[in-house]
């Protein structure tokens, strides 16, 4: 899959991921470098970013209807079980000759099935539109290709693969998911410029600087969990909710803490408090996974105070190793329905022990890296794992930006790079296809 054009990211425009106060000091896309197809994708895109988190698990689509060089309509995927982009866009046209003639622009393939909504392809096959802009095709096998082919059969133009790399990165998890048919797993650190991810004396103090961390309060919303350990817990009694980024913010990430030995339910009380109040907080659910072998009476009884709706006890494998223990976890059929949502996508925010373990195991599909121009000169808190033959583990770099003072870099694994190199083929540009071409 090739690199991200300057001023996207795998959250979308990222400039448009931050409140206005913090945008000047972000790179943005550069317009007069697109073809009138691509600007308008653009803006199908920033019209899904819009609706960010709501759709789940269908993927946050953008739409927009385009006539004479005038937007018409535009439209992006409601809550789950209402209307996709394509039909929010088209029903906001009163007078539906107006639709005749035009080009309608979506980030994603239209369906062809029949789900909790009729097909989307039939709809747009029925407009008179002239032309069709798609930025990836749907790998889901109810759709693959058959929207499109829908299409072709009218006589409309349609291309497919505008803004294709950009597109596919703003719908990863939905891609991957019906791709590997496993959860997604992204890694995300801050670090200084020499690789600490945290200061030696333990200071509970931010690396990177506000537009970075509104950037991943934002990312936040794409994935359905987040993922720490006890050691980030202890430390700095995360909240690891939606915060900082621009509104409107439709919903938060389940929390995930990973502590196989049970260490946050045996830490002092003073940090009990701060984070029964912070981590444990009911603006989501939060998993606690432990081991039951780590369970001892008397944390049993600190266990009495998690008997809220929200929070949730769940048992780690016994004889697996700590990798192995939680693909089991999220592996398990039952979890979607206790936390109230499929988790096709988790964001692992550290720390430095969790994400090295990980990545030993091979576990991990791509990361979002924010480095700040600082030297902290420490040695305690890195990455550190076996890399294969002494060589390091080879990464493809998808998008890199300036936020503020920091530089992003979001980068694939091999296998995600060689997964989305398929899709992107499927999704490269095409030519004009008549009905009987298509035939």
């Amino acid at each position: 899959m090739s690199a991200l054009r300057r001023g996207f990211g795998g959250g979308g425009v990222i400039q448009r991921t931050l409140p206005t106060t913090l945008q000047a000091r972000v790179e943005p896309v550069l317009p007069h470098e697109m073809t009138d197809d691509e600007h308008w994708m653009q803006q199908a895109l920033e019209r899904a970013m819009s609706a960010v988190g709501r759709s789940h698990p269908n993927p946050t689509v953008g739409c927009v209807i385009v006539k004479d060089g005038q937007l018409l309509a535009s439209g992006a995927t409601e809550v789950y079980g209402s209307r996709h982009a394509e039909r929010v866009a088209i029903e906001s046209v009163a007078d539906r000759s107006q639709l005749r003639g035009a080009t309608l622009y979506v980030t994603l393939e239209p369906c062809a099935h029949t789900g909790r909504q009729p097909p989307c392809a039939e709809l747009v096959a029925s407009c008179g539109f002239a032309r069709c802009v798609v930025g990836v095709l749907d790998p889901n096998p109810l759709v693959a290709g058959k929207g499109l082919r829908r299409l072709r059969e009218t006589g409309m133009e349609v291309r497919t693969g505008v803004l294709g790399s950009e597109a596919i990165a703003w719908h990863l998890p939905f891609l991957f998911w019906q791709v590997a048919r496993r959860t997604l797993i992204a890694a995300r650190w801050a670090q200084t410029l020499d690789g600490q991810l945290a200061y030696d004396d333990g200071r509970s103090q931010w690396i990177s600087g506000p537009e970075s961390r509104a950037y991943t309060h934002w990312l936040r919303q794409k994935y359905d969990a987040i993922l720490v350990g006890a050691g980030t817990v202890l430390a700095d009694h995360p909240a690891l909710t939606v915060r900082s980024c621009v509104e409107p913010q439709h919903r938060q990430p389940i929390r995930f803490l990973f502590d196989p030995s049970a260490r946050i339910l045996s830490c002092p009380e003073a940090d009990w408090r701060e984070i029964l109040t912070r981590t444990f907080s009911p603006e989501t659910p939060t998993v606690l996974m432990v081991r039951e072998s780590a369970l001892s009476a008397a944390r049993r009884e600190r266990l009495a105070t998690l008997r809220f709706e929200h929070v949730h006890l769940q048992l780690l494998p016994e004889d697996e190793a700590p990798a192995a223990s939680l693909l089991a976890v999220l592996a398990d059929p039952t979890l979607a329905v206790r936390v109230g949502r499929p988790i096709h996508s988790v964001m692992v925010e550290g720390g430095p022990r969790l994400l090295s373990t990980l990545a030993e195991a091979g576990m991990l599909d791509l990361a979002h890296v924010f480095t700040a121009p600082t030297l902290g000169g420490g040695q305690r808190y890195r990455l550190s794992f076996p890399s294969p033959h002494g060589i390091g583990a080879r990464m493809y770099p998808l998008a890199h930006a300036r936020l503020g003072d920091d530089l992003m870099l979001e980068l694939l694994y091999p296998s995600t790079q060689k997964l989305l190199e398929e899709l992107e083929v499927g999704g490269r540009a095409s030519a004009p296809m008549n009905a009987n071409e298509a035939a």
